[in-house]
């Protein structure tokens, strides 16, 4: 009866909405795909619902037959978070730190991991900055281990080109779906996410990246400065997240004033816009490689536990490393966690070292 009368409750609804001025699809298909649970009143429900799904879960990760969140695939990341559905995870760094390179490694392993195990899903891709061909070569080149400079002049060797061709057609296989638009908004993406929903369940949502997004239509005439821009914009995805059930991850860049500092390692206030973004995000990535900044003559922070101090390059953490900084994360720890990059693939893979954890 409850199913009944919700779906004639949502018609109703759904009619009426249509009839208003301005009316588009984006608004109207989200509302076929809401449940009747998302739909009660209010959205309250009893703290036994809650706790009888809960105690399920208790009892399977006792068992050890579940385990909550998709993983990265990097063990460095593994130690710290997984990515658990609704949430929100903010990958932030300056110019060229790898922070497209690093979110689309992650999404590339789940997708494998989807693929080995499988499950039916996909991970899908918003890439407001870069052509989803361009998108599309970045990540075979860090698959193949192939310098794309390298292949679009024709300076690669047979091997070269053998190995990117190759690693093109495997990831086409992984089930990756890319949409280039410009400026998209958090309700046309949910839109898209709802439609392809219907098709192939979506286990991961990357958006690269949000300061190029557009905020959605019911904030726009309120908004009068690109702080609020894009605080509205990172509701909007945190919206998605919930709606959809899926985790999202979204890249924005760092301000310059980490660049004036000596150690270089960013803080929460170095982000953009930072008092909402860091309320609404769950999770916070920061990314810093000291080589960045080494190779031009900069002053940058050098972790010393692996062993003496040595000056610039020559320093462990001189070359091939990146900082992966886990400033924020509502549901456990913060800190630390070094990884391998090889800029000329722009890739990133686990770098076994120790882990500084700071307790909150």
């Amino acid at each position: 009866f409850r199913r009944v009368l919700f779906r004639s409750r949502t018609a109703m609804q759904i009619v009426t909405e249509a009839d208003k001025p301005g009316a588009t699809a984006e608004q109207l298909y989200p509302m076929l795909m809401q449940t009747p649970q998302a739909r009660q009143v209010g959205g309250l429900r009893d703290i036994s619902e809650y706790g009888s799904d809960l105690l399920a879960d208790i009892d399977a990760w006792e068992r050890g037959e579940a385990v909550e969140g998709l993983s990265t695939g990097f063990e460095a990341l593994e130690r710290f978070f997984r990515l658990e559905r609704q949430k929100l995870y903010l990958i932030a760094a300056r110019p060229s730190a790898g922070k497209t390179s690093l979110a689309m490694e992650i999404g590339r392993n789940v997708a494998k991991e989807l693929q080995r195990t499988g499950e039916r899903g996909c991970v899908a891709v918003f890439s407001a900055e870069m052509s989803g061909k361009s998108l599309v070569l970045r990540m075979a080149s860090a698959t193949a281990g192939v310098n794309s400079q390298r292949v679009k002049t024709k300076l690669a060797d047979k091997e070269e080109y053998a190995a990117i061709r190759k690693a093109v057609v495997e990831n086409n296989d992984l089930g990756i779906k890319i949409d280039e638009s410009a400026s998209p908004s958090p309700e046309s993406m949910y839109y898209k996410l709802s439609m392809m929903n219907a098709v192939c369940p979506v286990k991961l949502v990357i958006f690269d990246f949000m300061e190029l997004g557009n905020p959605d239509e019911k904030w726009r005439k309120r908004i009068d400065s690109e702080e609020q821009r894009v605080s509205a914009i990172a509701v909007g995805l945190k919206n998605v997240a919930k709606q959809l059930n899926a985790p999202v991850i979204a890249l924005s860049q760092l301000s310059r004033e980490v660049d004036k500092r000596a150690d270089k390692l960013p803080i929460l206030a170095d982000l953009r816009y930072s008092g909402m973004l860091e309320q609404i995000a769950d999770v916070v990535l920061f990314i810093m490689r000291p080589e960045y900044y080494l190779k031009r003559n900069m002053t940058c922070y050098l972790d010393e536990s692996l062993g003496p101090a040595a000056e610039g390059l020559q320093h462990p953490h001189g070359q091939n490393v990146a900082y992966i900084s886990v400033a924020k994360q509502r549901d456990g720890s913060v800190g630390m966690a070094p990884m391998h990059f090889t800029e000329r693939y722009t890739k990133f893979a686990n770098l076994e070292m120790h882990r500084t954890e700071i307790d909150y």
